[in-house]
């Protein structure tokens, strides 16, 4: 997807007509045509709804939806033009706690690089205190977390939910089996601890771990039910090597925090727009 065929469709919007905007862009109406048509294919929608004479046409939801996101890419655009030629750089400090980047930092890590190149990032993974602790020390632009504890002091807002089941190799009951669970002070742990709680169970053993990946490694090799994001068990669950132990789920949402001082930052606005509108 290129800058160029994202210009030609909101310019075409606003003007309501394919010669005025070729005349607008300098453009030939032939490469109007094929801008729009490359964004489409590009996007997998029709975004327009073409007349007889293809000079009167109408956007469609998708193209309602595309001129939105569009306008406000290409403002944000003329703001890091315009940092450029300062001589400047956009750096931003993202943090993530574990369960966040392994279920969205990846294409959202992607979908910055691609369409902000002059953006320099640098990415902070750690527990929830941990990353809470940054954002108070003014460390952090921008965090990406699955708990509310400590953010009081911030602006929070939902972004994206998550679906946390327990795990196990074979068929386990919760009562009498070991629990394998992240470290004290991760958001997921937080969100185990609740759970059993209001389902009065005390596990026998805890086997603490801060990485996802060992957790679901030993529950795999049947050393105890593990507490996951099912984003992160997906292969595992069709292979058969793990399997939900159902009607255990717990829904949570997963939040992006910054300072109040950043709310009407324009690159912070277009970055949560971008995790909130994934397609």
């Amino acid at each position: 997807m290129q800058l160029d065929w994202i210009r030609t469709f909101v310019t075409l919007a606003q003007l309501q007509h394919f010669t005025k905007t070729s005349e607008y862009l300098n453009l030939s109406q032939p490469t109007v045509s094929v801008h729009i048509k490359k964004l489409e294919q590009a996007l997998g929608v029709a975004l327009i709804h073409r007349s007889s004479t293809n000079q009167l046409f109408e956007l469609t939801p998708a193209g309602e939806r595309v001129f939105e996101q569009g306008k406000k890419m290409l403002e944000l655009w003329r703001t890091m033009e315009q940092v450029d030629q300062k001589k400047q750089e956009i750096q931003l400090r993202i943090g993530s706690t574990h369960t966040v980047s392994d279920v969205l930092l990846p294409d959202f890590v992607k979908k910055i690089k691609v369409l902000y190149p002059q953006v320099r990032l640098q990415l902070m993974i750690h527990n929830h205190e941990t990353i809470v602790e940054a954002l108070n020390s003014n460390n952090l632009d921008l965090a990406l977390v699955e708990g509310t504890k400590g953010l009081e002091p911030f602006h929070v807002e939902v972004i994206s939910r998550d679906e946390l089941r327990f795990f196990a190799s074979k068929r386990m009951n919760l009562h009498s089996s070991p629990f394998i669970l992240r470290e004290k002070g991760s958001g997921t742990r937080e969100y185990a601890d609740e759970f059993l709680k209001s389902e009065r169970i005390v596990p026998v053993e805890v086997l603490e771990a801060s990485s996802h990946f060992l957790i679901k490694q030993l529950a795999v090799r049947g050393l105890g039910i593990a507490f996951l994001s099912s984003s992160m068990v997906k292969d595992e669950v069709l292979q058969g090597k793990l399997v939900p132990l159902e009607p255990h789920v717990v829904h949570r949402p997963i939040y992006a925090v910054h300072p109040e001082t950043a709310t009407s930052d324009p690159v912070i606005k277009e970055l949560i727009s971008l995790i909130e509108h994934p397609n």
